[in-house]
């Protein structure tokens, strides 16, 4: 097998999920007579991403002797203001939307609980969101969720800790990605989005 990014199998994953997102999305995109979704043929969807639609197809192609679609941020964000999405959202896997579900309902139980409720107060009062600072309030977070655990006990297999140094290191990254006080992002966000990225960061270590 040829080295290189092209050839791993989380590359062809996304791409897959790439092109399936697009053309389910374009069942609905556009808006028939009475102002229900529609669907929107490639012609339409090529004039509104502005793109020839020999281009489109080269990218909705999706047969099993092609090579994987391998769009670029230009072409992604072109077809994903044509069908009325974020650009995120033509990427994501099964396992990350469903990570996104798992990180929702996590938060709703996490906050009956009194010890995450301090907690969460406390986040929502930071006076500081440096990447250091989130990661840090990240890791706190998940291990009051347990999704942070030592990766230092000798006590359990080796492929366990190597899995609980992964997910911490994946929960502190996803976290500092986080553009804090951005186009309306507070620290308000903090207790929910924290919680999501300890779920995201368990789901990539298992993935790698």
């Amino acid at each position: 097998m040829t080295e290189g990014i092209d050839d791993t199998s989380q590359f062809r994953d996304v791409s897959q999920c790439f092109v399936e997102a697009v053309r389910r999305s374009m069942r609905v995109a556009n808006e028939d007579e009475d102002g229900l979704p529609d669907a929107l043929s490639q012609t339409e969807l090529a004039e509104r991403a502005a793109m020839g639609r020999s281009t489109l197809a080269k990218y909705l192609g999706g047969r099993s002797d092609e090579a994987p679609a391998n769009p670029d941020l230009d072409i992604i964000c072109r077809l994903a203001h044509a069908v009325g999405v974020l650009p995120a959202i033509l990427l994501m896997r099964p396992q990350d939307w469903a990570s996104l579900g798992s990180g929702m309902l996590t938060f709703l139980q996490a906050m009956t609980d009194p010890k995450f409720r301090e907690l969460a107060a406390e986040l929502q009062a930071l006076d500081s969101t440096t990447s250091q600072r989130v990661a840090q309030a990240a890791l706190r977070v998940g291990s009051v969720l347990k999704t942070v655990q030592d990766h230092n006990d000798s006590r359990v297999s080796k492929e366990l800790r190597d899995f609980r140094r992964a997910s911490k290191l994946s929960i502190a990254t996803t976290a500092a990605s986080i553009p804090f006080r951005i186009d309306g992002v507070a620290t308000s966000h903090l207790p929910a989005l924290l919680t999501i990225c300890s779920i995201l960061g368990t789901t990539t270590a298992r993935d790698n």
